[in-house]
This record gives C-alpha cells, structure tokens and sequence, in this order.
C-alpha cells in the first residue's frame, strides 16, 4: 500500500489494506459484490489490519477501532432500511476477506506482503474470535 492511502500517524504496526468486502450473508440488497466500506462514526475509508482490527485516518483522534468479528455493515440498501449487518461466523469473515486481498492483487500496492497478511489475519481471528 502506498504510504499516502494508509491511516495516518502510524497507527498499526503491520500490513494494513483497504477494506473491501461483500456485503453479509442476509443484507437486504443479496449482493455479492466487493465495495469499499466506510467508517460508521465519520464515514472516511475503512483499512483492515493484519491483526483483524478496522480502523479509519481518525482512529488516534475522534474515531474508535474494533476487531472485526465486532463489525457492522450498511450498503446503501440497508441504509434505506436503517439496517446494519454482521458477518456471523469465523467462516463467513474469511469468506469476505478474500474480497479484500482480490482487490489489493488487483491494485498490486507496493509493499504488501499478501502471504504475510493472510497468514497473520487468519492467525489473529483464529486466536482472538472467542475472546
């Protein structure tokens, strides 16, 4: 990822990518389509860290980070519904990760360590998804 896409003053130690995903399983809008998701509290971009944590540029000022098991969703289907979803289960968030390293494969962002950053999120779910 290019330095000028990553959330600023250094937030995460590790690989960050761009969060894109699918909508859950069950949003109104049944699409299976990649979008790139935005932060609830201030609606800028959304990365997604190896370590499972979602975060936006503002997370060390006004926003808050959360683990992505914790993570809502709203398309703008939903959004007309005022109606927010979550990926359920370990199975359906790796589903939808793979959403997220097929779009930074395709954008071949400098200095992501792809192997490195699946290996690591499917690690830190796996260890961190009953705590």
């Amino acid at each position: 990822m290019l330095s000028k896409d990553q959330p600023k003053e250094n937030l995460n130690k590790g690989i960050v990518i761009p969060l894109i995903f699918q909508c859950p399983k069950g949003c109104v809008c049944d699409s299976g389509s990649p979008r790139n998701w935005h932060h609830k509290q201030c609606g800028k971009p959304s990365f997604i860290s190896e370590f499972g944590d979602i975060f936006c540029e503002n997370h060390q000022k006004d926003c808050s980070g959360y683990f992505i098991k914790d993570a809502s969703f709203q398309c703008g289907a939903a959004k007309k519904n005022n109606s927010w979803y979550q990926h359920k289960s370990m199975s359906q968030i790796l589903m939808a990760l793979s959403a997220a390293l097929q779009a930074a494969e395709q954008k071949e962002q400098e200095g992501v360590n792809l192997e490195q950053f699946t290996q690591n999120i499917m690690e830190s779910v796996r260890k961190r998804w009953n705590n």
